[in-house]
């Protein structure tokens, strides 16, 4: 679990000193919502930077899930972070933010935890209340060194294997330390050492296989934009990972991407592979190989089209593992392969999007998945989201996830309806 907890009561706190120093003109709000970088302080009047910018991330959503052999679950949530970014002082600042998750109905839904109703379908979303992040930042008047170091958000490329998981209320965040070193325009090194990842499952989780990440793990992550047909990543994970479930997650991940446009077309593509093996104290014995290739095209005005091919290997009957991933951004939106299954699995897909009427975007989707040496069929599945933006900095989201399992996978229905508000 999660070693810093905030209570509700400490966020009221929180957020009544917040409005007393906006009244008394300390601080003043940001207009993204988003972590107000030290190199892009907020200029009142062209006058000096407020000493600290409050940010706010709210969203309320209600989410359905029917499982088959389960019982269906309905989730209405209401999330909301209240963070504290301070003025940039000689390349150093501070940024704090609280994370709540409040429920309407806690016996309605199975949220995972080990708290809640069994039999029903799981719906990740716990009610929670923790410090989320807690972090400083040093970095260089020439962008070439910053440091950032504490409880923190991290993202990696595509979060096929480092992410913040954030499709779920509660965010994943890392105890960690990282240097960004940036020697030419082109070419950006990163380096993490990771004590402790904070889960998606809350303060209050008590499934064994669920609870936090503890070990000394390391990130290294190289990205060069200097070819003339794209950008090439290359990095090495090594995931130190034990829990109350064990070390099953441990490994060692080697890999390399390349995307970017074909020739002179409006085609963008993206190709990746790597190799991973058990690791540390894991009881595992594998090796397994990783491949995920995609293409993206304009098709007629308005149209946009994806086709790929996703594949996680398997190996003495252990998959591909991503345990860090912000999983529900791939092998689709039923969440159904969010642990690669014993046999593998291989994902082929297409997508569409396009805009409906008074701007609301849409993309529809489509899975059929395999093993790893497509011997067996493991099921296909559909997926809509639709998109608007409401209001300035508010956005409804509506997605729906339909899978038709096969070989044994049972069938999944999920649905969701949000209203998103940030500043």
């Amino acid at each position: 679990m999660k070693s810093s907890a905030l209570r509700s009561p400490n966020a009221l706190l929180l957020s009544g000193f917040a409005c007393a120093l906006l009244q008394l003109g300390f601080i003043s709000w940001g207009q993204s919502g988003e972590v107000i970088s030290a190199k892009e302080p907020v200029i009142l009047n062209d006058e000096e930077p407020a000493l600290i910018t409050p940010t706010l991330d709210s969203r309320l959503r209600y989410e359905y899930g029917d499982q088959s052999g389960l019982k269906e679950s309905n989730a209405g949530t209401w999330r909301n972070r209240l963070g504290i970014q301070t003025r940039e002082w000689s390349g150093f600042a501070l940024f704090a933010e609280y994370e709540g998750t409040l429920t309407v109905d806690r016996g309605s839904y199975n949220d995972a935890t080990g708290r809640r109703p069994g039999g029903r379908t799981v719906i990740a979303d716990p009610e929670s209340h923790e410090l989320n992040q807690l972090y400083g930042t040093y970095v260089t008047d020439d962008e070439f060194f910053a440091v950032k170091a504490g409880r923190q958000g991290v993202v990696l490329d595509g979060q096929r294997f480092v992410g913040t998981v954030a499709w779920r209320q509660n965010m994943q965040t890392f105890d960690a330390a990282s240097v960004t070193i940036k020697p030419t325009e082109e070419l950006t090194l990163y380096y993490s050492y990771l004590w402790q990842v904070n889960r998606i499952f809350g303060s209050e989780v008590e499934t064994p296989a669920l609870t936090d990440f503890v070990g000394n793990s390391h990130l290294v992550n190289a990205q060069y934009t200097g070819i003339p047909f794209g950008t090439f990543t290359a990095y090495a994970y090594f995931l130190d990972l034990h829990n109350d479930a064990g070390d099953i997650n441990s490994n060692n991940t080697f890999g390399f991407s390349l995307d970017g446009k074909l020739l002179d077309t409006d085609i963008k593509y993206y190709g990746e592979y790597a190799y991973q093996t058990d690791a540390f104290d894991s009881p595992l014995d594998f090796g397994a190989h990783y491949g995920h290739g995609a293409l993206t095209s304009p098709l007629i005005e308005g149209l946009t089209g994806t086709v790929g091919l996703e594949y996680l290997g398997a190996d003495n009957g252990a998959g591909f593992r991503t345990p860090l991933a912000t999983l529900h951004k791939f092998n689709g939106f039923a969440d159904r392969f969010l642990v690669t299954p014993g046999v593998g699995l291989t994902d082929l897909y297409a997508s569409i999007g396009f805009q409906l009427p008074f701007g609301i975007g849409t993309s529809l989707g489509y899975h059929h998945f395999w093993d790893d040496d497509f011997g067996a069929s493991l099921g296909n599945e559909v997926d809509i989201v639709l998109k608007k933006e409401v209001w300035k900095g508010a956005v409804f989201l509506a997605k729906g996830a339909f899978f038709q399992g096969e070989s044994g996978q049972p069938d999944v229905t999920r649905a969701t309806v949000e209203m998103n508000y940030k500043f």
